[in-house]
């Protein structure tokens, strides 16, 4: 028989309330929602609405307790699970407060806002028996999946570089992203996603070892956020490339990034689905194509041999790519053996977008790991003491926004 899990939400936004829960719907024989907690309990309780009438209309009846807790320790002593969807200034503190109480966490991407951060959800997932995951759903979007098996298979010889689009432009989103301390830009938003994503395509026993800023910075600073007519202070447009090496024969692959929330230079389209990849190897290249019937394709073309397309499985939503990380997240936890999108792989994720940021605040120098060791290391060394860590990140994110601030936060919304 099957274990059903029960599952907490730390932060009920509109990412838990219109992406997750209908996958735990779809997942039901699974996990359960049975607990949810949100510094505005008005909010955790539309979303126990919204899980309850998700469940009715799909012929489904609620026979447990969904709770609405008043802090998160509350909510961990009745879960097995923490979806932690709060802002990204709390994915850090609270995923470190969830894995010490020895629950099991999933935390929306991006894992923290800087290194420091970072490491210390890595140190906390180390001591814990609890299991940890970054729900980055592109990776479980099947054209990423069938591009890296066309990578691992050779067809376009060795990995030369990848080109990489995601964003939209659009300010239709919650009015903390907009806030440096607790969003962070475009370049933690959706540069969460492309990192992971065309790391994920190459290998993760690659090792990012340099990072340079081609062009970071404010594309439409005077947007309508949350209603009001304001000037943002955070980026909303990052242009910068990284360079893997492979720790086993020194060889490297360059990834180069656009995340934004302007509109894309790179490709007309930077969706989850749609986007914009190309890899680049040293044989061919492969990219992807939809037909006149809307039918999505790979275009694997081989140097001098023309060019073949080749049929894939597609998902046309992220939809799906949200019930699937949650799926596989369980699936993880029920056979005890680590996620693909670990805690220690994805630490890097964060040094990569950091190392692109600092390279943009010194004049787009380039920028390896022992340049960002020492810049964090200005910061002090906070330890695990979870208040301390998250004041040097607060330091370390408007230092690292500098460029983009004009007056303050435009609007505040550190809240979760």
């Amino acid at each position: 028989m099957k274990t059903i899990f029960r599952v907490g939400a730390v932060g009920t936004g509109n990412i838990f309330t219109e992406a997750h829960i209908p996958a735990y719907v779809d997942l039901r024989d699974r996990v359960r929602c049975t607990a949810l907690f949100n510094p505005t309990r008005s909010s955790a309780e539309r979303a126990r609405q919204t899980y309850l009438k998700k469940m009715d209309e799909a012929g489904l009846k609620v026979d447990w307790n969904v709770d609405i807790c008043d802090t998160p320790e509350e909510l961990f002593s009745k879960v097995d699970i923490v979806d932690n969807c709060s802002p990204s200034r709390w994915h850090a503190s609270y995923s470190i407060q969830a894995l010490s109480a020895g629950v099991h966490v999933m935390s929306e991407k991006p894992m923290a806002r800087n290194g420091l951060e970072a490491e210390a959800v890595v140190r906390a997932a180390a001591r814990s028996k609890a299991l940890y995951q970054l729900n980055d759903d592109n990776v479980f979007l099947p054209r990423y999946q069938h591009y890296k098996n066309m990578v691992g298979s050779g067809i376009i010889g060795e990995p030369v570089g990848v080109w990489l689009t995601r964003g939209t432009a659009s300010s239709a989103r919650s009015e903390w992203f907009f806030d440096p301390l607790a969003g962070g830009g475009a370049i933690l938003d959706y540069g969460s996603h492309a990192v992971a994503g065309s790391w994920f395509l190459i290998g993760f026993e690659q090792e990012p070892e340099e990072v340079r800023s081609v062009r970071i910075g404010v594309k439409d600073r005077t947007r309508l956020v949350g209603g009001r007519l304001c000037n943002i202070e955070t980026d909303d447009d990052a242009h910068f490339k990284v360079l893997y090496r492979n720790p086993g024969n020194g060889d490297w692959v360059s990834i180069f990034i656009e995340s934004t929330w302007s509109w894309p230079d790179l490709a007309e389209n930077g969706s989850d689905v749609r986007g914009w990849l190309m890899v680049e190897g040293s044989e061919g290249r492969i990219t992807g194509c939809f037909d006149e019937e809307d039918r999505e394709y790979i275009v694997a073309h081989r140097y001098g041999f023309g060019e073949r397309r080749i049929p894939i499985q597609s998902y046309r939503s992220e939809t799906l790519s949200f019930r699937d990380e949650i799926q596989s997240f369980v699936r993880s936890v029920e056979l005890k053996v680590p996620s693909l999108l670990d805690a220690v792989t994805c630490a890097k994720t964060i040094r990569v977008i950091n190392a692109a940021q600092l390279s943009e605040l010194r004049g787009r120098r380039s920028v390896n790991m022992t340049d960002l060791d020492e810049f964090l290391r200005g910061f002090g060394s906070p330890d695990d003491d979870i208040a301390k860590i998250m004041e040097a990140g607060d330091r370390i994110a408007l230092k690292l926004t500098e460029p983009y601030r004009m007056t303050g936060p435009c609007p505040k919304g550190q809240g979760a």
